[in-house]
């Protein structure tokens, strides 16, 4: 699905008042004005941001610039949406406009329909259905010691994996779905608590895929008319792809034989399946584990039960077809209505 959109949306307008930030020198020259960003408030009370932009020599600002989550703003949620971007951005661009009272032209409407705009920002996102939510979590710690992308190890904090985190050009996010629908800022919206959507997401593993400005730019895809529903799901696989899923290693003789001692001690223990946590004192251990891991081995994972903290292997996952979006969510109407069009399919 579609999860977040930065874009130039065109609409001729009078400039929004939102009131501005600015830069003054210390003799007091103003260096810099901007405008603030105006809030648009969902029929969910999910809100996007607006600004105005460029000038048509008239007074009037000829584009706004989006940013937000059109799936959220539009159904209360984004455990699952559509692929079809420009659907969701007219849909989007039409409440933002009655919200602000705007009137855009003819041309303006033709452009957006024809996706004739530029991005700067596209998340897309897929869940994938494993057999528990324990399974999920064990695939994030699993993923977490034996996963790499470009950008190297994945950095982790409450249970969320960045591949990326800090690049200017793209970078993975895995999460568990059903834990982030239970933190306040992600809360459903108390009329739809009642619906199927919190059992649905509760095994579900969502893996994230953001593309910044540049990389756009780079794959030619910054005209929104470039992202057809296929493009999407195609481009999302990919990216996918480079997550390069490690499995757990055993060294062999010669490179056994050139560990430290104190390390090759531990790692003889470890691959026995001793539990060092209850053997080893606690600063012992967490420095072995660091230096292990220079070698690939993670002995926070006992040998003796490593298949079972790894139930589904990581790469199984990767290569599965994302869940599909229930039949009830279209007959409840929690849906946007283009999501009908895309049914989900394997992408080799």
């Amino acid at each position: 699905m579609i999860d977040w959109v930065s874009a130039f949306l065109p609409c001729i307008h009078p400039p929004l008042n939102a009131g501005h930030v600015c830069k003054i020198a210390p003799d007091g020259e103003l260096e810099w004005l901007a405008p603030c960003r105006m809030e648009v408030e969902g029929s969910f009370e999910k809100r996007v941001t607006v600004t105005s932009h460029g000038s048509d020599g008239n007074g009037n600002a000829t584009h706004l610039f989006f940013s937000g989550n059109p799936s959220k703003f539009l159904q209360g949620h984004n455990i699952f949406g559509s692929d079809d971007f420009i659907s969701l951005m007219v849909d989007t661009f039409s409440v933002v406009c009655r919200y602000l009272d705007l009137s855009p032209t003819v041309t303006d409407l033709n452009q957006l329909r024809a996706g004739d705009y530029r991005l700067t920002r596209l998340d897309i996102n897929y869940s994938f259905e494993l057999p528990s939510r324990s399974d999920v979590l064990a695939w994030l710690r699993a993923a977490e010691y034996k996963s790499k992308t470009r950008h190297g190890r994945p950095s982790s904090k409450g249970g969320t994996l960045w591949w990326g985190k800090d690049s200017k050009r793209w970078r993975l996010t895995a999460y568990c779905k059903a834990e982030e629908v239970q933190v306040p800022k992600h809360r459903l919206p108390d009329s739809l608590l009642d619906t199927p959507l919190i059992p649905w997401v509760d095994n579900k593993l969502r893996i994230e895929l953001r593309l910044c400005k540049k990389e756009l730019d780079e794959l030619n895809l910054s005209m929104a008319n470039n992202w057809l529903p296929h493009t999407v799901m195609t481009t999302y696989f990919d990216y996918l792809k480079r997550l390069n899923m490690n499995e757990q290693i055993a060294l062999s003789t010669d490179e056994l034989m050139n560990l430290p001692q104190r390390l090759r001690s531990t790692y003889v223990l470890w691959k026995d399946g001793h539990d060092l946590r209850s053997t080893m004192a606690k600063n012992t251990y967490y420095r072995h584990r660091k230096e292990l891991m220079a070698y690939g081995i993670n002995i926070d994972l006992r040998q003796d039960s490593m298949d079972r903290s790894n139930v589904v292997p990581l790469v199984r996952i990767l290569e599965a077809v994302p869940a599909q979006i229930p039949a009830w969510a279209f007959d409840l109407g929690l849906v946007h209505p283009s999501a009908s069009k895309m049914p989900l399919r394997a992408v080799s």
